[in-house]
């Protein structure tokens, strides 16, 4: 039976459910007798495991992070050193189970493996081009970015049979990589989540199976699953008890995720507040609010967009994607973002508070098809095409 293998990014949650959206997809289109499998570490390993699909543990990265900051050159040298022990993983997992294609969810420096042992491959990331740390304030950093853009443009490309981008072309930070993009001939998608096979419940329908009354103001907090927003949480939390008196029905909803122990929250919960672990039906609770904080990862981000969801983005410092996510937010769609180092329980409070007085639904125009776009183009890798594609 030929195999696919999906080596899903071990970094944040919204890298599996878009590889299980795309999985479902390519079922669709290839013969019956392929057979996925999924490979994984660390939350993200235990995410897939618990959506049901069978997944190989591989090594996991810890995310450097306090406070909201993330450590750059920590994260950089631990990225490096996580994707030399996965290229050990990929060794033992492609002897294992002999695929006929790999798709690297954000592995960089995997694709060279893949094609010394005459495997297709597949790239797909949700960020194209890094923003530039200004030379003279930190040379080193400036270097390392400038060369990792280098390696992009010059290596990776030329390496991958295809090259997926799951986003809009506006949230590429810099003019001259959404040029370089179709020069270099990567595939934009529209952003991809769980709201692609999992439709959202209506707002009745959400709040009925949450237990949520019609009259409460309900706000969801979520930080995502790298382990790193406890902070904002903690803030959120006292947000609530400066909120309690102003919103009649206040209902708070702190969604942990993976890596952060809830206890102490629960203990210190104010009046009005829930403190949850890891959701698996995250698109109910958006569904049923009226408000969201996002700690600015790009999947809970963008299904608050989905739904029109009015939300706050609060992007941890120092880390250039949630960074580029809060720019792209705030300039296409007008949505408030907060840099974690500002971020207050009072200035939190005050921006709910505009946020649930003035509630204004978001538009996005997403066609909810990148998942449908992204499965074509994998597959035609192996020269399959479904009825659709073919028409076109």
């Amino acid at each position: 039976m030929p195999k696919v293998l999906i080596m899903t990014s071990v970094i944040g949650g919204g890298h599996v459910f878009r590889d299980l959206a795309i999985a479902q997809e390519l079922k669709k289109i290839m013969p019956s007798g392929y057979e996925f499998i999924f490979a994984s570490g660390g939350n993200a390993y235990e995410m897939l495991q618990e959506e049901g699909v069978e997944v190989e543990k591989i090594s996991a990265l810890d995310f450097p992070v306090h406070l909201g900051t993330a450590q750059f050159f920590k994260f950089y040298f631990m990225m490096l050193r996580s994707e030399f022990l996965q290229i050990l993983d990929l060794r033992r997992l492609i002897k294992k189970h002999h695929p006929v294609l790999v798709i690297l969810d954000e592995y960089f420096f995997l694709t060279d493996y893949c094609r010394l042992r005459g495997i297709p491959v597949v790239f797909m990331c949700d960020f194209v081009g890094l923003p530039h740390y200004p030379f003279f304030r930190n040379p080193l950093r400036s270097l390392m970015e400038r060369f990792f853009d280098v390696i992009l443009t010059h290596w990776l490309a030329r390496r991958a049979n295809r090259w997926i981008f799951t986003g809009d072309i506006d949230h590429i930070p810099r003019d001259d990589w959404r040029v370089r993009a179709q020069k270099l001939g990567i595939i934009i998608v529209e952003p991809i989540t769980k709201l692609q096979y999992t439709p959202p419940p209506t707002r009745t329908e959400a709040r009925k199976k949450l237990g949520f009354a019609e009259d409460e103001r309900v706000v969801t907090v979520t930080v995502g699953c790298i382990g790193a927003g406890e902070y904002l949480l903690k803030a959120a939390n006292e947000a609530a008890a400066q909120l309690i008196h102003k919103v009649p029905g206040l209902r708070m909803e702190l969604i942990c995720g993976k890596g952060i122990d809830s206890g102490s929250l629960r203990r210190t919960a104010k009046p009005g507040v829930r403190v949850h672990d890891y959701v698996g039906n995250f698109q109910e609770f958006i569904a049923a609010s009226d408000a969201a904080v996002v700690q600015g990862g790009l999947t809970s981000t963008i299904e608050c967009l989905m739904i029109g969801l009015p939300m706050v983005v609060v992007p941890l410092s120092n880390h250039w994607e949630q960074a580029n996510t809060a720019r792209y937010v705030s300039e296409k769609f007008g949505v408030r973002k907060i840099d974690a180092k500002e971020v207050t329980a009072e200035l939190l409070a005050n921006a709910l508070l505009e946020l649930l007085n003035e509630p204004t639904r978001l538009k996005a125009q997403f066609r909810g098809d990148g998942h449908i776009t992204a499965a074509r183009a994998i597959a035609s890798v192996l020269n399959f095409q479904d009825s659709a594609s073919r028409v076109k």
